[in-house]
């Protein structure tokens, strides 16, 4: 009574409703659920097994290593030609460093070269401002001389018109900016015998004899009083004196 009881517990649980559905149909629901459970059962066995199983498993693992490997080839590719890519790059960096640093060096060498000149050229302007100014001075004494000289060649035209009568005195110019001094009359043998000497006026504007004949000793003594003095007709009666002594 007790199973009987038990079992009409369990069969009202699988099949619910009324309680007095028939013992088979009860039974025939409950083998059907069973059976479907246990279907589901084994798919999800077999779905599992066919995932884990060693074959399947060996599978997927080996194409994962393939993927993973390709993977690794590519990203050392990628890594190599990056590595390259700095190489070039520092390479590059390189030569632009030694490139700047050339044109810093040859910048130096003009800058350096652009101060000596610039310090030559104000070295030049300056030897030019100075030798403008010597030429002005020496164009201004140069001019003043010419103008001393003038004078004294006038006053020696004064001069030798007066020793032409007094002494037969005459002046000839001959090459050179020279004035030849022509005595006659010294000696009384031989009143055309000629006297002469050459003279000129030298860079400092003094007088200088260049030749005399014939040659007097004391003509050298004759020029020197005659620069200290410039007194031209006590030089050229002395002259005349000196002469008439050799007659």
């Amino acid at each position: 009574m007790y199973m009987m009881f038990g079992q009409s517990i369990f069969f009202g649980e699988i099949c619910p409703g009324s309680p007095f559905v028939s013992m088979d149909n009860c039974i025939e629901d409950v083998q059907g659920q069973l059976n479907e459970k246990l279907n589901e059962t084994r798919m999800k066995f077999f779905s599992l097994w066919e995932s884990c199983n060693p074959a399947g498993f060996k599978h997927s693992y080996v194409e994962s290593i393939k993927i993973t490997r390709d993977r690794c080839i590519e990203i050392r590719e990628e890594e190599d030609q990056m590595c390259d890519k700095i190489k070039m790059s520092k390479k590059v960096i390189a030569e632009q460093n030694a490139l700047v640093k050339k044109m810093r060096e040859d910048l130096q060498i003009a800058d350096q070269k652009f101060e000596n000149n610039e310090k030559q050229k104000q070295e030049v302007l300056e030897k030019i401002k100075q030798l403008k100014e010597a030429l002005a001075k020496k164009q201004e004494l140069i001019s003043a001389q010419k103008q001393e000289n003038k004078a004294k060649l006038k006053k020696l035209n004064t001069s030798a018109e007066m020793f032409k009568k007094r002494m037969g005195l005459e002046i000839r110019k001959v090459h050179g900016e020279q004035l030849q001094f022509i005595f006659k009359c010294i000696n009384s043998k031989n009143p055309e015998q000629l006297f002469t000497f050459l003279l000129k006026f030298n860079e400092e504007g003094n007088y200088e004899v260049t030749s005399c004949d014939p040659p007097l000793e004391c003509m050298p003594l004759l020029q020197e009083k005659l620069k200290e003095t410039n007194n031209f007709s006590a030089f050229l009666a002395n002259v005349r004196k000196a002469f008439t002594e050799l007659a």
